[in-house]
């Protein structure tokens, strides 16, 4: 080997050495003991007057759904980050036990993405009760439907949430389907809610505020409508963050609490809760790994900075706090 092919190896090594150094901070950034307090916070359900009135609203269509014939469904309608996720799975989760429907499936939720096609709503579904068909064929499909519609039954499932319905109205804007294309994503829906008798909650943005207009006759099912918005910086917001300070165990994060702290959380989330949970668990995060059993102002500052990066145009809006 020449010197400079020996000099050009030296340096590869040296590279690759700095490569693994990356990757084992990648995968070692925080201790799993750091990962299991931070989680506390990341799964935290704080209520609001919001929170509750859409919970009621999910309650009431649980209760009647399966007890009357006229179909019950409601909207959940929100910007992103506003807590139409959080909802429902703490609605499904909070489910009590009972003989009346197998645990884990009174209440089933599913996420739908853009250009959703009924076969895979379908698949969804039925790997939800144990059927692990990855793939329906359009000449399958009926067969599918069957063994889903006898399974919700079976099981006693009283309602299906639906998150990113909005991601419907593509499909209902399209022509009368071909046989190629299949039974319409709305059209399974109606099936569902007259057939296995279930109600129907739609999760999304305000797309779902023109449903009637592309498909009048599964907006007549679906009629109920709960919103879900940003949180102004009064005395709900002061409220919201009581609220994780109260339940948080594992670190005490009564900094939250500090007049300056909880306005300047504000200013960098909007009052967007999914943008709050993030930001607390990292400052969390930060502050079990340093060995602190308090979150401290220095903590805020280098979480903003893991969140958002060096590079963000705004700055970091706890500098202040550090100095």
């Amino acid at each position: 080997m020449t010197p400079s092919n020996r000099e050009l190896g030296n340096d590869l090594s040296q590279v690759e050495m700095e490569d693994k150094d990356i990757a084992a901070r990648r995968l070692h950034m925080y201790s799993d003991k750091t990962l299991e307090i931070g989680f506390t916070i990341d799964q935290m359900f704080v209520s609001h007057t919001e929170f509750k009135e859409g919970l009621a609203g999910l309650d009431r269509i649980f209760q009647l759904s399966t007890k009357v014939d006229m179909p019950h469904g409601l909207r959940l309608i929100g910007p992103p980050g506003a807590g139409k996720t959080t909802l429902l799975k703490y609605f499904q989760q909070s489910l009590p036990r009972s003989s009346l429907f197998a645990e884990g499936l009174g209440a089933v939720y599913m996420r739908i993405p853009m250009r959703v096609t009924t076969p895979y709503m379908i698949a969804s579904l039925l790997r939800q009760y144990g059927y692990p068909f990855r793939r329906i064929t359009w000449d399958t499909l009926e067969q599918r439907i069957t063994v889903l519609l006898d399974a919700i039954r079976q099981k006693g499932t009283r309602l299906i949430m639906i998150d990113e319905a909005h991601n419907l109205a593509p499909s209902l804007a399209r022509r009368k389907p071909t046989r190629e294309e299949g039974t319409s994503p709305t059209d399974f829906v109606r099936l569902l809610i007259d057939e296995a008798r279930v109600g129907v909650v739609f999760s999304g943005v305000s797309l779902l505020d023109d449903f009637a207009e592309v498909d009048e006759a599964l907006a007549s099912r679906v009629v109920g409508c709960h919103r879900l918005t940003m949180f102004n910086y009064d005395s709900a917001w002061l409220r919201l963050i009581k609220g994780f300070v109260l339940q948080s165990q594992k670190m005490d994060i009564q900094v939250f609490l500090d007049r300056d702290v909880g306005q300047r959380l504000y200013k960098t989330t909007q009052g967007n809760l999914r943008s709050l949970k993030r930001l607390m668990t990292e400052m969390v995060l930060v502050a079990a790994e340093s060995g602190a059993d308090s979150v401290r102002p220095e903590h805020l500052h280098a979480a903003y900075g893991l969140v958002y990066g060096a590079a963000f145009q705004k700055g970091n809006p706890f500098e202040a706090a550090v100095a």
